[in-house]
């Protein structure tokens, strides 16, 4: 059995999943058939379309950048030592029968879900760990169908540090290069809740914010590791919270240093994660954060790891 929020099984976070998908820009077009290029007075002709794609290394910002949830909104390139949300990590290319197709690959294709493992390599390789395990989230940008038709076979990948509920961008300076390497200043360690819905015994019932914090700071959540659901359609709401419940439950007992039913019989401790939204899942990424969580009335400092079966230290 698993504990929840409410003391019952897992509580599904109100997760605002976010990702970004570059506008590729076109400019300009190529003669028309049985011109000589001249259109007055042997000013030549503009050139072939181009686009601006950011390199590796090169930041990025704009609005609308939200994980794993396609959008059209513009982004700019600026230098990294400037304010920024998103750091590019891997430029990669369809290449095959994918390139030849008549427009760009689905967000729900194979295509795409190749890429975007890629992507998820890439970041990991940046970083230094695997990026899930860090405040951070995965930025994945297909070519507009405009762009396609004009040449343009490039996906970009890029990272972004989160803020508020993991998944909200937040704005930076500096690089995210090697950011889970010791010391480790991007790992994801304790959160606090927020939420406007609380149970007598002071767990939320719903939550609003998921704020990452130093464990030092009082907090009533802490990050104990990732699970993996398994391939196959994505299950409805109830389905997905007791698949990620139970999941997350067994790798809060083995940080804890306790059998599931010691954990059970604590009482004090319970479940909670975040992720596994429908958008992630057509990528093919299912890994859910798991959290363990304890009453917002007991205020914590310091982790929990290896705490056994000894009270909270509260």
């Amino acid at each position: 059995m698993q504990h929840g929020l409410d003391g019952d099984q897992g509580r599904l976070s109100a997760v605002r999943a976010l990702i970004l998908v570059t506008v590729l820009a076109l400019a300009g077009c190529a003669k028309p058939a049985g011109t000589d290029g001249d259109l007055v007075n042997g000013w030549a002709a503009q050139p072939s379309a181009s686009y601006a794609i950011p390199a590796v290394g090169t930041c990025v910002t704009g609005g609308g950048i939200s994980a794993f949830e396609p959008s059209a909104a513009p982004v700019t390139t600026v230098d990294c030592a400037q304010e920024h949300t998103v750091e590019v990590v891997l430029v990669g290319t369809f290449t095959g029968p994918t390139a030849a197709a008549a427009a760009p690959p689905a967000w729900d294709s194979d295509p795409s879900r190749a890429a975007y493992a890629e992507c998820s390599q890439a970041a990991t390789a940046y970083v230094g760990a695997d990026w899930h395990t860090g405040r951070l989230f995965p930025w994945f940008s297909l070519p507009k169908e405009a762009a396609w038709k004009g040449g343009a076979r490039q996906y970009v990948c890029g990272l972004a540090e989160a803020e508020d509920d993991l998944f909200a961008p937040k704005a930076r300076t500096g690089s995210l290069k090697d950011g889970l390497k010791d010391p480790k200043p991007l790992a994801l360690t304790c959160v606090r809740l927020d939420g406007g819905d609380v149970s007598p015994e002071g767990f939320y019932r719903t939550v609003e914010a998921v704020t990452p914090v130093g464990c030092t700071e009082p907090h009533d959540t802490e990050f104990v590791g990732t699970w993996t659901a398994a391939a196959g359609a994505y299950p409805d709401a109830k389905r997905l919270n007791e698949l990620a419940s139970d999941g997350c439950y067994g790798k809060i007992a083995t940080f804890l240093g306790i059998s599931q039913l010691q954990l059970y019989e604590r009482g004090d401790i319970y479940t909670f994660w975040t992720g596994l939204t429908a958008n992630q899942w057509k990528l093919g990424d299912r890994v859910a954060h798991c959290f363990l969580n304890v009453s917002s009335k007991s205020k914590l400092k310091a982790s929990l790891k290896g705490l056994g079966t000894k009270p909270l230290p509260v």
